[in-house]
């Protein structure tokens, strides 16, 4: 019986043993830092995520600010011109009021007129 250690085999099969288990852990050091990799890449989208989800939603509270800014400008001015309006059409009805009051106090002053005219003829034909 040969001795184990006398066959070239037995070398060579150590040697493709030890280069089988080199390459397992090469590949599995690989592996490692890959899925270290894919954590960290994983780990970054969430943060951009989770900015870009902040960014949005500071965006849309400005825009939320914005809009009721607006609209109480708009309201604002609304009222603004009711007011002005309600200015406008009291300062008509006072207008048209005086141009009533002016209408009785004329016609007023014109019958006055009148009668006096009337008494005046009527004492001329009475002289005569």
């Amino acid at each position: 019986m040969t001795s184990i250690w006398l066959n070239p085999f037995f070398y060579l099969f150590i040697a493709a043993l030890l280069l089988l288990a080199g390459c397992g852990y090469y590949c599995l050091v690989k592996l490692s830092k890959k899925s270290s990799e894919m954590k960290l890449l994983q780990q970054q989208y969430a943060a951009r995520i989770d900015v870009l989800r902040k960014e949005h939603a500071d965006t849309m509270e400005k825009l939320r600010t914005e809009m009721l800014k607006r609209e109480e400008d708009r309201s604002r001015q609304w009222m603004e011109s009711e007011r002005e309006t309600l200015r406008v059409l009291n300062g008509v009805s006072s207008l048209l009021d005086l141009s009533k009051k002016m209408g009785r106090v004329d016609s007023d002053k014109i019958m006055k007129k009148l009668g006096e005219i009337q008494t005046k003829i009527e004492n001329l034909k009475d002289s005569k």
